[in-house]
This record gives C-alpha cells, sequence and structure tokens, in this order.
C-alpha cells in the first residue's frame, strides 16, 4: 500500500508541474495596438575604395517620395584621418555610383547615376572631382543639345568602355503626335578636360 501511495504521490506531483508548465508557456495576449512600420530614410548605399585608405560611402534617403530625395557622399580618409562630406538634392532614385579618373589628371571623380520616375524614366548625373587635399569640385553634367535630343524620350543607359564614359538611348519618330520607336540607338561619348565635359555622338546603330 505504502509503494501505491507512493507513486500515486509521484503521479500528482508530476501532472501539478505539467498544469504550471502549461500555464506558464501560454502566449500573453496585448491589448495595445500593433507599431505601425516607418519607412526608412535610406535607400542606397554603396562604398567605394578609390585606394587603399580612402573610400567614398554614396548614400541617398527621403521620406514619402520615391522621385526626390536626397544624396550624401562621406569621405573617409582613414590614412590621413581626413573626414569631410558633401550632400545635394537627389532628382530620381541613385541606380549606380562608380569612381574613374577620365581626364587622366591623376584626381578621381565620382560618378553618380539616378533615374527619374515615370515613363522615360529620365537621366540625371552628379560628379565631383576629388583631390589629394580632400577637397572636391562639382563637374556639371552636359545637357543634349537640340540635335542629340531629337527622338530622345529617356531609357539611358551609361557605361564605361575602354575607359570611356559612353551613353545611349533608343530613338522615337517625332513627325506625330504618337511617338513610336524608331529601332535605332543614339550612341554619346563624353570627355572631361579642365574639369568641363563635352560630348559628341559616336554613332546611331539599328537596335538588337
Amino acid at each position: 500500500m505504502n509503494f501505491i501511495k507512493s507513486i500515486s504521490g509521484i503521479a500528482l506531483i508530476a501532472v501539478l508541474i505539467s498544469s504550471c508548465t502549461t500555464e506558464e508557456q501560454k502566449p500573453v495576449v496585448s491589448n495595445k495596438p500593433a507599431a505601425k512600420k516607418v519607412m526608412q530614410p535610406f535607400r542606397y548605399h554603396k562604398a567605394i575604395e578609390v585606394k587603399p585608405g580612402l573610400t567614398l560611402d554614396v548614400v541617398s534617403w527621403g521620406r514619402g517620395s520615391n522621385s526626390v530625395g536626397g544624396y550624401m557622399v562621406l569621405r573617409s580618409d582613414s590614412t590621413h584621418l581626413n573626414y569631410r562630406s558633401i550632400s545635394g538634392e537627389l532628382d530620381g532614385r541613385i541606380v549606380d555610383a562608380w569612381d574613374m579618373d577620365l581626364d587622366s589628371d591623376g584626381n578621381p571623380e565620382l560618378y553618380i547615376q539616378s533615374k527619374g520616375e515615370g515613363e522615360g524614366s529620365y537621366l540625371s548625373m552628379y560628379i565631383y572631382e576629388y583631390n589629394e587635399s580632400g577637397s572636391n569640385q562639382q563637374i556639371r553634367f552636359p545637357e543634349l543639345g537640340s540635335t542629340l535630343k531629337k527622338g530622345y524620350k529617356g531609357s539611358d543607359s551609361v557605361y564605361v568602355k575602354d575607359g570611356k564614359l559612353m551613353r545611349q538611348f533608343p530613338l522615337f519618330s517625332t513627325d506625330d503626335s504618337i511617338s513610336k520607336a524608331t529601332g535605332q540607338i543614339r550612341k554619346l561619348e563624353y570627355t572631361l578636360r579642365s574639369n568641363s565635359l563635352s560630348v559628341k555622338e559616336v554613332e546611331k546603330e539599328e537596335e538588337n
């Protein structure tokens, strides 16, 4: 009998422990409303190592709109403990950023490419040249003249080929109220001299 009572007592204790554990594991129901998701201010980031010890961090941010915002370039020169930044207003969204020395003067340029929203997706470029002292100079990206702009409806592609800055876009007819793709693309080449960009047409060719 004592053995049976002992077994019964152990079983009862196990049931009580199991009951307590079950109650402790029940989820706590909160009457508080769920927190609203806040749009993150930063949309783009790219770290560009110009050379060992010198990095340019390109970031963009903005709340409430995807078509406008701001950009900032953070220059970190860990070799000389020199940290500076520049900023500006941004049209569209950044699609790429890179550095190159287009004029081969030993001072690299930073190129920031942004793309507009909606039909055409027009191109914007933000360009800065950096020197050894850490100062920078903004370089204006030239607008298309009337001849080069004829048939232009955006949808640009910008790329570097053989150390040259290239741009191309499809051409559209302008003879009637409804523009139609002609099946041709216009290719442009940009040249940098004395921190001034010039542009010329390279060729027209049929789209593949």
